[in-house]
C-alpha cells in the first residue's frame, strides 16, 4: 500500500528505525509491526479487523479515518489518499498517516 504523511516531520520520524524508537520509545516494536503491516498490505481490507492490528472506522469528527490498534490505547490514524469507494476497502490502496495518538 502507497503510504503519505500528514507532515514532513511524521514522515521522518516513521521511516527511520532509531527516530521511532527515540519519540515512541514505549511502543516502538507494536509501531514498526504495524508500519510494516501497511506497507505489505494491497489495499486496507487485508489489515484485519482482529487484533493486533484491529482496523477500525472512525466516527464523529474523525469520521471517514480509521483507527489501527499499536498498544492498548495507541492508535494510528488514517485516511484513504487517492480515488477509492469508501464502502469497498478493496479499493483503498493509498493512505495518509494523520498522526500517533490516545483519542479515548
Amino acid at each position: 500500500m502507497e503510504i503519505d504523511y500528514s507532515s514532513n516531520k511524521l514522515k521522518k520520524i516513521l521511516e527511520d528505525e532509531l527516530l521511532i524508537k527515540k519519540y515512541y520509545t514505549n511502543i516502538c516494536t507494536q509501531l514498526k509491526n504495524r508500519l510494516t503491516e501497511l506497507r505489505t498490505a494491497d489495499c486496507l481490507k487485508d489489515i484485519p479487523e482482529t487484533p493486533p492490528p484491529r482496523r477500525h472506522k472512525l466516527t464523529g469528527n474523525k469520521n471517514e479515518k480509521w483507527g489501527i490498534s499499536v498498544s492498548k490505547n495507541q492508535r494510528l490514524i488514517l485516511e484513504p489518499d487517492g480515488d477509492y469507494d469508501i464502502n469497498d476497502l478493496t479499493t483503498i490502496k493509498s493512505i495518509k498517516i494523520i498522526s500517533i495518538e490516545d483519542y479515548h
